[in-house]
């Protein structure tokens, strides 16, 4: 019988490593796929002398100074000296599946394939668990995706744990707020007949003390897997409301501020309670605020639709359908909800020349003027769209060919505090 090396062995061999050996290693999550399917289709017999096969072969793949030990069943790690460079450690694995595939035993032989997760050790200690569960997440998150291949991941290379970042994120977005990193951006909405701008969207931007401003794209997917973005609606909201308060105090001027409404808010039931008691508090103006709906979350749900439009108008504020046009865009939406505005995606906005995106633009806003519903062309960059545009009739334009996103205080001083228009040749 075969003396396999179990968990509390490599354990001793883990901890007995000094401060400067740790750096050096790696440890190894490694599982046999289909184990299960294998003692089925054979017998446990067999499954077992597969196990003790791929024991032997791991040992003879292993370097003094470096363990392997069977942690259950089909389960091994290993404790060995690995390359941190990816493409090295890429034909390090290749090697190893190859020890274990191509082992000299017809029963055996090309059949046997693993997943593998690495993990390279610091030389901060780290307890042997919380070493063994990081190569354990990123070999099992793709463990069933190619049941006739090997896999491979690196913790914190090809993968990152999503656990581990949602919960930093979830830990450093409250005192953000708090500190006021996460700041109001807006984004001017240009009237197209008279060049004014009183209306723009409220963005955020997130302004680290350390790092600078962060892309978007690197946290608002985050704040919206994990439906942190209800916190950051919610703050974007009050900020509005103080907004458009001081600006009606201090200078006489109404501006309309639209607020997006994300899928997590909108698909909770109880989601107006929280804005209604913001609201009450600052008691702004309802004609000063609009609520913009993603077109992507509101497609096959007409009826939750309408029924929050239906309480957003029977409180005051106007709503609008944002992005029309990115994906699979259906008039019934605008046909079953009280809109007062519709957005054109940018996506409509890319070829000048092109015909066909003519006619559909064309349509879009006859539609929607039609309807009674105002339109917006969104991500507008060229002067050319300009001019078609507004030989169509658009309302507004809210784009990089007049303004960009830009901070509270630039906005105020430009068409607040001053009356800057946009002047058409």
């Amino acid at each position: 019988m075969l003396d396999m090396k179990n968990e509390r062995w490599l354990m001793e061999k883990y901890n007995a490593l000094s401060d400067a050996e740790r750096g050096e290693y790696a440890l190894i999550s490694l599982k046999i796929k289909r184990f299960r399917v294998f003692n089925r289709l054979y017998n446990r017999e067999l499954g077992n002398a597969l196990v003790e096969k791929v024991y032997e072969a791991l040992q003879e793949w292993l370097q003094p100074g470096e363990y392997a030990a069977q942690i259950h069943l089909n389960y091994f790690n290993l404790l060995v000296r690995i390359s941190k460079n990816y493409e090295e450690i890429f034909q390090y694995v290749i090697r190893l599946n190859q020890q274990i595939r191509d082992m000299p035993d017809e029963r055996f032989h090309g059949k046997v394939f693993c997943g593998f997760g690495i993990y390279h050790l610091t030389r901060e200690p780290v307890d042997f668990y919380i070493a063994q569960y990081n190569a354990d997440v990123c070999r099992s998150e793709c463990a069933e995706r190619d049941f006739k291949n090997s896999h491979f991941d690196v913790y914190g290379q090809s993968y990152h744990d999503p656990v581990l970042r949602d919960y930093d994120l979830e830990q450093i977005i409250q005192p953000a707020l708090q500190r006021g990193d996460l700041q109001l951006y807006l984004q001017p909405k240009v009237d197209l007949r008279t060049g004014e701008v009183t209306r723009a969207e409220a963005l955020i931007r997130w302004i680290d003390p350390q790092r600078g401003m962060i892309p978007v794209s690197d946290f608002l997917p985050m704040l919206e897997s994990t439906g942190l973005i209800d916190r950051v609606d919610l703050h974007t909201f009050e900020v509005v409301c103080r907004t458009i308060n001081r600006w009606l105090r201090v200078y006489n001027k109404k501006i309309q501020i639209s607020v997006n409404l994300s899928h997590c808010m909108f698909n909770y039931r109880y989601y107006f309670d929280d804005y209604r008691k913001i609201h009450e508090k600052y008691r702004t103006p309802k004609e000063c605020i609009e609520f913009e709906l993603l077109e992507s979350i509101v497609l096959n749900q007409v009826e939750r639709l309408r029924q929050v439009v239906d309480e957003l108008h029977n409180y005051g504020f106007t709503c609008s359908l944002d992005d029309f046009g990115s994906g699979f865009s259906s008039y019934s939406v605008l046909s079953n909800a009280d809109l007062s505005m519709l957005k054109i995606d940018s996506s409509l906005f890319q070829n000048e020349s092109n015909p066909r995106e003519k006619v559909l633009i064309r349509h879009i806003v006859q539609s929607a003027h039609e309807l009674g519903i105002m339109v917006v062309a969104e991500g507008v960059e060229t002067q050319k769209y300009v001019d078609y545009l507004r030989q169509l009739g658009c309302d507004f334009l809210q784009g990089f060919v007049f303004y960009r996103p830009m901070p509270v205080e630039e906005f105020e001083e430009r068409f607040v505090r001053g009356n800057e228009k946009v002047r058409f040749s």
